[in-house]
């Protein structure tokens, strides 16, 4: 069990559509069963964000990073100030 605090506990990242835009490791395991279907990345499926979105933009402009330029890992539903 973890007694750091997240970087979501601070306001620095934010989760947007967990199902849609899921956790995925690097050998392609998705943290949430459910969101297996979204695990491909093609899809352009509604709530589901990709590179290039305006979400993806948006954030960037204020300096918040997306977790699905991440290189081990992809994180597609998080942003964060701190790129963590």
């Amino acid at each position: 069990e973890s007694t750091t605090l997240s970087q979501h506990s601070y306001g620095w990242a934010i989760d947007i559509n967990p199902l849609q835009n899921p956790y995925v490791r690097n050998d392609g395991t998705v943290l949430r069963h459910i969101a297996k279907p979204f695990r491909n990345r093609s899809l352009q499926r509604k709530g589901m964000i990709h590179d290039g979105d305006v979400v993806v933009r948006s954030f960037g402009r204020i300096g918040w990073e997306w977790g699905g330029d991440w290189h081990t890992l992809k994180d597609y539903m998080h942003f964060s100030l701190t790129g963590r």
